[in-house]
């Protein structure tokens, strides 16, 4: 399949440099590697590994078709530097075929993020590290921002997208996801459901570097599902400050301490595990430095002993150039009734 994948990639290249069917064709990717230190106190847990962080490859394109309109395309794949025991080696990421009109907006089918995970990822200056704000167990923002499927994780399989024209810095998101598993396990299963997750956003850029969000994510079903989150950034010569606040409807809960899979027990229900976070950074030179605050509330449910937490992070990086950087950071996280966390990295990445 490695092979393959380079083959289709290096040919979809050729053929968009040479201007066949009128074609914009990119190759890109990210490769970023860490060391990380893990340390429990409570279990005196202490370990040290390599990580891979979002390393991927991808192709993307467009085509003018005239009259304002656009077809266009991205097929992303993901793969461990690290540890690459996935027997392909290569895990899919975002991967859709759409058509836009400039004056109407685009529309994407495929795999994509949801309203919700696409905007809040603008605000995190150490996004795809180790110590990104949507890292499992330190919940700056929640595990609604991470995942793939199609019950409420941050990327939407099974998806249709729609992404608004940029209306004087006003700009509007919404996914659509078509639940693939009704019928799919046989007449009764409590595996067939046939409930369709949904999202929709807005965000507004402009007065100055403010960058402002609301967005609503559901997975259609009947209870407690859904949650709303607004966030913000404003940059200020070389300072910036982001926050972000996200009201639980249930889903928080249930993707952050159970599961929301149909035929599952779902340990974590009902709602209340609202999280919020705030942080800035300081551009100096090629160098950002940035430090985060945030809180999650405890959930409405006596099974999650891990939901009522404080977590920290600071973290700095360095470029070299605009495509290659190296980075430390240290975070953690304070648990009621569970294992204090601390993690610190070190690590490189290069975009192409």
């Amino acid at each position: 399949m490695n092979k393959k994948l380079i083959a289709t990639a290096v040919g979809l290249v050729v053929a968009g440099g040479m201007g066949l069917a009128s074609a914009d064709v990119k190759l890109y990717g990210q490769l970023d590697i860490s060391v990380d230190g893990y340390d429990n106190e409570d279990t005196n847990e202490d370990d040290t590994n390599l990580k891979s962080n979002t390393s991927a490859i991808g192709v993307k394109g467009s085509e003018d078709l005239g009259n304002g309109m656009e077809a266009f395309f991205k097929v992303e794949y993901q793969t461990d530097l690290a540890n690459d025991d996935s027997g392909n080696g290569w895990t899919g990421r975002d991967q859709y075929i759409g058509l836009g009109h400039e004056s109407i907006g685009k529309l994407a089918f495929g795999t994509m993020s949801t309203a919700y995970k696409a905007q809040a990822a603008k605000i995190d200056p150490f996004y795809r590290t180790s110590v990104q704000a949507r890292r499992t167990g330190l919940w700056l923002q929640s595990a609604l921002h991470s995942g793939k499927g199609e019950e409420g994780q941050g990327r939407a399989t099974n998806t249709i997208g729609y992404s608004s024209p940029n209306w004087g810095g006003l700009g509007l998101l919404a996914t659509y996801t078509l639940d693939s598993e009704e019928n799919d396990a046989g007449p009764g299963s409590p595996l067939n459901e046939d409930d369709d997750p949904w999202s929709v956003g807005a965000s507004y850029s402009g007065l100055g570097g403010l960058y402002a969000f609301v967005s609503y994510v559901t997975t259609n079903s009947s209870g407690d599902d859904d949650a709303v989150q607004v966030g913000a950034q404003y940059a200020f010569d070389a300072f910036e400050v982001h926050g972000i606040y996200e009201m639980d409807g249930g889903l928080i809960t249930l993707r952050q301490y159970g599961s929301a899979e149909p035929g599952t027990i779902n340990q974590g229900s009902g709602d209340g595990a609202d999280v919020w976070s705030v942080g800035g950074s300081w551009t100096i030179g090629n160098n950002v430095i940035g430090a985060d605050y945030g809180q999650g509330d405890e959930a409405d449910d006596p099974t999650v002993i891990a939901d009522d937490y404080k977590s920290y992070r600071i973290a700095a990086y360095h470029k070299f150039s605009e495509r290659t950087r190296v980075y430390v950071g240290y975070a953690g996280a304070d648990r009621n009734d569970a294992d204090d966390v601390s993690l610190w990295t070190v690590g490189a990445r290069h975009n192409f």
